[in-house]
């Protein structure tokens, strides 16, 4: 993308602050437009043509801001994400502690993409098959957004919550990985029909394989033995386990 953002791309244009405003969000504008065609016929299908027609703008107009059909696909998580990414991190200032912080990572995962269909599609069933991808800014971007995880569990560690015999990034993939199943198959095939409902379940799934436990820990079984109706030898009382 040619026009400045927040992300400190270079900027074709020297002119006043409002005049790059306007320069981003008829950026945005256009994005927006790829969107709803590439969720309505595949970025592979999808021309040019297909997203000035979506943007209301000429073929002339969106190459002032992207180079090519690709430029416009990688640009969409360079934004999208980024601006998740800033929300995340302001609301994360009022959790205290990195059981919590996860709690809040998950949430924010699932109701971002639940809200964001055309996006999240877009993403996780485009994006995630393309090579060149990985060499995009926007995939920085996205590397960015995930290294929370790593923060989160790294500060779980220091706080003696979580285990310190873990690679963060195994924890970081495992969480993802979670998440990205789960979103695929709602993508896919529509259920489950809400995605943010699982938040509990995947951090519940998350804190038993990270969640540091003492090595005293143990399972206390209590056996009723006045509840059990089985007259017993008065010489085998004592040994209720044996038969």
């Amino acid at each position: 993308m040619r026009v400045e953002n927040e992300m400190g791309k270079k900027t074709k244009s020297n002119g006043p602050r409002k005049e790059r405003k306007q320069n981003i969000q008829k950026a945005i504008n256009i994005m927006e437009g790829a969107l709803d065609v590439f969720g309505e016929k595949g970025y592979e299908s999808t021309t040019i043509s297909d997203i000035c027609r979506a943007a209301k703008i000429s073929d002339a107009t969106l190459y002032e801001y992207f180079s090519s059909k690709e430029d416009v696909l990688f640009s969409i998580p360079e934004i999208y994400t980024k601006k998740e990414l800033d929300r995340m991190i302001e609301v994360g200032r009022y959790i205290h502690g990195a059981k919590e912080r996860m709690r809040l990572i998950i949430q924010g995962y699932l109701e971002f993409f639940e809200n964001n269909p055309l996006y999240t599609s877009v993403v996780l069933l485009t994006l995630k098959g393309n090579k060149n991808f990985t060499g995009s800014p926007a995939y920085q971007v996205i590397r960015k957004s995930s290294r929370t995880v790593v923060d989160t569990f790294q500060q779980g560690i220091e706080e003696g919550v979580f285990r310190d015999d873990i690679d963060p990034y195994i924890v970081r993939n495992m969480v993802m990985g979670f998440i990205e199943h789960l979103t695929i198959q709602w993508l896919l095939i529509g259920r489950p029909e809400s995605i943010s409902d699982y938040r509990d379940t995947i951090f519940d799934m998350v804190i038993r394989a990270i969640e540091k436990r003492d090595d005293n820990d143990f399972v206390e079984v209590k056996l009723k033995i006045d509840t059990l109706k089985v007259k017993l030898p008065a010489h085998r009382a004592g040994l209720p386990g044996e038969e």
